[in-house]
């Protein structure tokens, strides 16, 4: 996320739905005058209303809903030879979602993409694009055909033999199309070589010989505290929850509180897994005294690694507090332990968040929704409809979603049917293992879903089981 919650429209109105992706958004797309869904579609496009620009997912969405629509793309064409420097972001949604409408082979977004090779700065993007995503089966048009001839544009653009060569300087040639170019076109495979003078490691790293670490079940615990390399601390807190004598939780407990120690997390984390109370001390004084970082994270699993008879009174009264640090931390001890007695107090800590609309922690409702979903029998809860349509991170709308089809006996004849278009594949595959397939446009999304390899493979497993 960057700079904070984006400024969505309210999320009963049809730019607030397409704004967080939701599938009630595309459904309305579909009826609304094309005029009205082109121009909301766009202003999406162009003014990205995603809560995190590296999870939330639109190409799909975006790219899915042009098709149906059927998005003239000559204005988007014009806005990429255009545009400038300050609009990079931009420039990459757009080619996104050309990108997988390529792949579905339309012709118009193939030709676009193309055609920006000769000019736009993200042209090894816009090839990428059109290859396709290997992760994904495509029955269109194979990738050599889709690119064929662009290496002799890339030649025309970078005309001079060390011009080529510097455009060319960050691509690996065992890539394709590289791979394929540098056999057919010989001032590729120049250029690749020129800008390779040091030979590429190979794809598959040869180990290097390692200096043999000391089996930690061999160490005395004050040995195993002393240790150095951080990235050790999983393994050094598992053999240190083993070790119970008085003397080894004393001196995990000095480790704890020594914050120059580099096997402080393990610590923490250990004392935890053998259900020590002093951590539930610890986490408070780090919580409001420590910055933010590596261990506030550690803290955070340890509470959850304990029994919950032990961090229900804390994890109850963090809930409220105004530290957003302590309000994750108690969310995920429920989300992961919750349990009836539990129930009430998670369903007024959700309502509080949303009652804060953008400014409500993600991260906690998302919590919330696990809580809720442990406790599925004694659903439904209507917070979590209302979290469903307000939550502005769509990568985490799942955790919503399931907590809905665990909780909610509507769920499959209700909102089952429009996740079937929701922007996350997460939320699709869900939404497709549990809807009532006897609707029938729940049974054409279905089949649509099952058919098209552009799709996540999970997603077309759900959709045709």
């Amino acid at each position: 996320m960057t700079g904070g919650p984006p400024p969505l429209a309210d999320p009963a109105e049809p730019l607030g739905k397409l704004q967080r992706g939701l599938g009630s958004g595309y459904l309305w797309a579909l009826d609304a005058h094309r005029s009205v869904a082109h121009a909301l579609l766009v202003h999406c496009l162009f003014n990205d209303p995603r809560w995190d620009q590296q999870l939330d997912a639109r190409d799909e969405y975006y790219a899915t809903l042009a098709l149906d629509i059927e998005l003239d793309l000559q204005s988007l064409e014009a806005w990429l030879r255009d545009n400038d420097e300050e609009s990079a972001e931009l420039e990459q949604n757009v080619l996104g979602m050309l990108g997988r409408m390529a792949i579905r082979e339309h012709a118009e977004a193939a030709r676009v993409l193309r055609d920006y090779v000769a000019y736009g700065r993200s042209w090894q993007r816009a090839i990428a694009l059109l290859t396709g995503d290997p992760e994904m089966l495509r029955a269109g048009v194979p990738w050599p055909e889709a690119v064929a001839g662009l290496d002799a544009v890339l030649v025309e653009r970078f005309a001079g033999e060390s011009e080529l060569a510097e455009a060319l300087a960050d691509v690996d040639p065992r890539d394709r199309p590289w791979s394929l170019w540098s056999i057919e076109n010989h001032r590729i495979a120049g250029a690749l070589a020129a800008g390779h003078r040091v030979p590429l490691p190979p794809r598959t790293r040869r180990r290097q010989p390692r200096r043999k670490q000391p089996n930690p079940h061999e160490l005395s615990t004050e040995a195993l505290l002393g240790v150095t390399e951080e990235s050790r601390w999983r393994q050094i807190a598992e053999e240190l929850t083993t070790r119970r004598s008085r003397d080894d939780v004393r001196r995990m407990m000095g480790a704890a509180r020594d914050p120059d120690r580099a096997m402080r997390r393990a610590a923490i984390l250990a004392l935890a897994n053998q259900g020590r109370r002093d951590v539930l001390e610890i986490a408070e004084e780090s919580t409001s005294q420590e910055p933010r970082g590596k261990l506030q994270g550690t803290i955070a699993l340890a509470l959850e690694a304990m029994p919950l008879s032990q961090t229900r009174t804390l994890a109850h009264e963090w809930l409220t507090s105004p530290d957003w640090g302590r309000r994750r931390k108690a969310a995920g001890v429920l989300g992961t332990r919750a349990e009836e007695e539990d129930l009430a107090v998670a369903r007024r800590a959700l309502e509080r968040e949303l009652d804060q609309g953008l400014e409500g922690d993600v991260f906690v409702i998302c919590s919330l929704a696990e809580a809720l979903q442990r406790c599925a029998g004694r659903g439904p809860f209507e917070e979590l409809t209302r979290a469903y349509e307000q939550i502005p991170y769509s990568y985490g709308r799942r955790f919503i979603v399931s907590a809905l089809a665990a909780s909610d006996p509507t769920f499959a004849a209700d909102l089952a049917v429009e996740c079937l278009w929701d922007c996350e594949r997460e939320s699709r595959a869900i939404a497709a293992g549990r809807v009532d397939r006897r609707i029938r446009l729940a049974a054409q999304r279905l089949a649509e879903l099952a058919g098209d390899e552009a799709q996540a493979a999970s997603v077309r497993r759900a959709a045709g089981g």
